[in-house]
């Protein structure tokens, strides 16, 4: 009985080690670096998942097209399934590769910085949990859609618009520019995007100064390095 209670409260504990790493990032990432946890990144791809869903579906809720001359909300079309699945696959491989410049830019240039040795195996783990600020974000992201006011395409029938027909496209970009850019709340989302940002390299350099053993100033350089270069490659997240 303590045996199973003992295994259960240590699984919790790692599932919710993602949470921890926004609280309390420098006890966490140095309890990562003894004993780095598969299992947290269970319930942080999870989480991941989830929020970035939440926030796909909240902007397709917004969006109203005209269909038999009706006014039609998008989520209830057959073509809400296919965009669905598609938009979430390209936003989650999206923040991979974002993670996965901004991790492999801090493994080698703390590499450079000098440092304790540590495995591929063990910083790969540990700077995976950096994704857990996108789990802020995209939670953020799903509110900001939810109070945004609908938006009504009258002179689409489908969606998403295809780039080629500029017709489409531009009266799409324009109305989205003209209904939501002058709101606070839309324009909060690119504010909070650059908070995320510098929360990232906070966190990259709270793991760098755990991994390598380095000075504050060194791991703060070498996070800095970090994302400077994944911002000149993906722009925001």
């Amino acid at each position: 009985m303590n045996e199973n209670t003992t295994v259960k409260s240590t699984t919790i504990r790692d599932l919710v080690i993602p949470l921890k790493i926004l609280i309390s990032p420098l006890k966490t990432f140095s309890q990562l670096a003894q004993k780095p946890s598969l299992k947290g990144l269970l319930s942080l791809s999870a989480l991941i998942l989830v929020v970035t869903a939440a926030a796909q579906y909240a902007s397709a809720t917004k969006i109203d097209l005209k269909i038999n001359e009706q006014r039609t909300s998008f989520v209830i079309t057959d073509a809400f399934g296919g965009w669905f699945a598609t938009r979430l696959a390209s936003t989650a491989l999206g923040i991979l590769l974002y993670w996965l410049v901004f991790a492999s830019g801090l493994a080698l240039i703390s590499k450079i910085f000098g440092g304790k040795e540590t495995s591929w195996r063990v910083l790969l783990v540990v700077l995976a949990y950096l994704l857990s600020v996108f789990i802020i974000l995209y939670a953020v992201r799903a509110v900001i859609y939810l109070v945004l006011p609908s938006l009504y395409f009258n002179e689409l029938s489908y969606w998403p618009p295809n780039p080629e027909n500029e017709t489409d496209w531009n009266f799409a970009l324009n109305l989205i520019d003209q209904s939501w850019g002058p709101l606070a709340v839309y324009q909060f989302d690119v504010v909070f995007a650059f908070v995320v940002l510098a929360w990232l390299g906070v966190l990259g350099a709270v793991a760098v100064k755990v991994l390598r053993e380095v000075s504050w100033e060194r791991a703060t350089a070498v996070s800095a390095i970090g994302i400077i270069f994944t911002f000149l490659v993906w722009r925001l997240p």
